[in-house]
C-alpha cells in the first residue's frame, strides 16, 4: 500500500482550506488581484504558499522514499502523519501570530524534508 497516495490527499485537503480562505477574504474585501494592502489577505496567500511549496517537496520525496527498494511502509506512514501535523500547526501559528510555534514547525517540516531525503540517499 502506498500512504504517500493518502498524504497526498491529506496535504490537498489543507491546501484548498487555505485557497478558499484566500477567496474569502477576496470576497470579504473586494480585492481581484494581489492583497490590496489588507495584512489579513497577505498572511492568508503566504500560509498557502509557504505550505504548497513544502508539501510539493515533500509529496515527492515520501513517494520516492516508499517506492523505493527494501522501503518501510510504516516510516513513511509515521513521517506523513508527523508533516501533516507541523503543517497545521505552522498554518495555526501563522494566523495566530505565534512566531516561536511557527518557527518550530517550520524547523520540523525541513527535518522531515531532510530525513526523507538522506534516506533515499541511503539506499
Amino acid at each position: 500500500m502506498l500512504y504517500s497516495a493518502y498524504i497526498a490527499a491529506v496535504l490537498s485537503l489543507l491546501l484548498i482550506a487555505l485557497s478558499l480562505n484566500i477567496s474569502r477574504l477576496r470576497l470579504a474585501h473586494k480585492i481581484s488581484f494581489g492583497d490590496g494592502g489588507i495584512k489579513e489577505l497577505t498572511l492568508a496567500t503566504r500560509a498557502h504558499g509557504n505550505s504548497l511549496e513544502q508539501s510539493l517537496v515533500f509529496i515527492v520525496l515520501l513517494y520516492f522514499m516508499e517506492t523505493a527498494p527494501a522501503a518501510n511502509a510504516q516510516i513513511a506512514l509515521m513521517f506523513g502523519i508527523a508533516f501533516i501535523v507541523t503543517r497545521i500547526v505552522h498554518g495555526m501559528a501563522m494566523f495566530t501570530r505565534r512566531l516561536l510555534i511557527r518557527q518550530i514547525a517550520h524547523v520540523a517540516t525541513v527535518g522531515l524534508q531532510l530525513a526523507t531525503a538522506i534516506i533515499i540517499l541511503a539506499r
